[in-house]
């Protein structure tokens, strides 16, 4: 495997990399978690579950009705909303939390636009130490020293 390939989930901390560990059976079921997660930020949402399929719906160009987000919302997992959905639903709530339920079984979060910012500066700063300290050692292998 080249070295590009395998640097491509190097987290910014220590912690273990998202796809270094097996993860038992169920580990991954977050089904549960993310309907209450779902509910509780449609709940909080100002809006009414009208107008929040409404407005999915408008942003989606499919049609979500009140009663599709009470079924998805519900623990009856013959109901489930679509992934493609996700963004929307965030987006109209102004919460992250049902990304987050999903991302908690993997050690991995979201955040929110106002810390994207300090991730983004965090990863350009671990990438120019990288960087940095490739080029004293090139320097070094060449006989370069300043």
């Amino acid at each position: 495997m080249s070295k590009s390939k395998r640097d491509l989930h190097i987290g910014v901390s220590a912690q273990d990399g998202l796809f270094d560990n097996a993860p038992v059976e169920g580990a991954l079921d977050v089904s549960l978690a993310f309907r209450d997660a779902l509910s509780k930020a449609l709940g909080r949402c100002k809006e009414s579950r009208w107008q929040v399929a409404a407005r999915i719906s408008e942003l989606t160009g499919r049609n979500i009705s009140k009663d599709m987000l009470d079924k998805y919302t519900s623990s009856n997992l013959d109901y489930a909303l679509r992934a493609e959905d996700l963004p929307a639903v965030l987006y109209v709530t102004q919460s992250l939390e049902p990304i987050r339920a999903l991302l908690v079984p993997v050690g991995a979060d979201a955040v929110d636009p106002k810390e994207s910012k300090l991730v983004k500066l965090a990863r350009m700063e671990q990438e120019k130490s990288r960087i940095d300290a490739d080029m004293t050692q090139l320097k070094h292998e060449l006989g370069i020293h300043k």
